[in-house]
């Protein structure tokens, strides 16, 4: 018997959710304490690729979508790929998944990469993408 079969998965994420979700909607996470903070920007001063992502989905929750494009650009297109990816593991399994190509991972570490350097940059236009 496998540990994580699939509908422990989904449940383990439904509960996941349930809890979260209403604490996100609910809290501002940019004047919580209970939030936690980017150890990255803590220790280095650099934001990383996650940096706002709390933020953008308390806005998101609130349908505030440009507020949310606003602390991290990243966040709706990875929450886009994340959930195409479940609904082609859970629902479509004998379809080829998007990340199931050679290069994706690639593409999105490079994504990732590059994105990080440039909301570090402190002249316009890169300004914009820091959170």
């Amino acid at each position: 018997m496998e540990i994580f079969s699939k509908k422990r998965f989904l449940i383990l994420i439904g509960v996941l959710l349930f809890l979260t979700v209403p604490l996100y909607f609910l809290l501002n996470p940019s004047g919580q304490l209970i939030f936690p903070k980017c150890p990255i920007y803590q220790h280095l001063g650099v934001y990383c690729s996650g940096c706002g992502s709390q933020r953008a989905i308390h806005d998101l929750l609130h349908l505030n979508i440009l507020d949310a494009i606003g602390h991290n650009l990243l966040l709706l297109p990875a929450l886009i790929l994340i959930i195409i990816e479940f609904g082609m593991r859970f629902f479509r399994p004998e379809k080829k998944s998007l990340l199931y190509y050679r290069k994706t991972p690639i593409i999105i570490l490079v994504v990732i990469l590059v994105f990080t350097l440039l909301r570090n940059i402190k002249m316009y236009p890169f300004e914009y993408l820091a959170p």
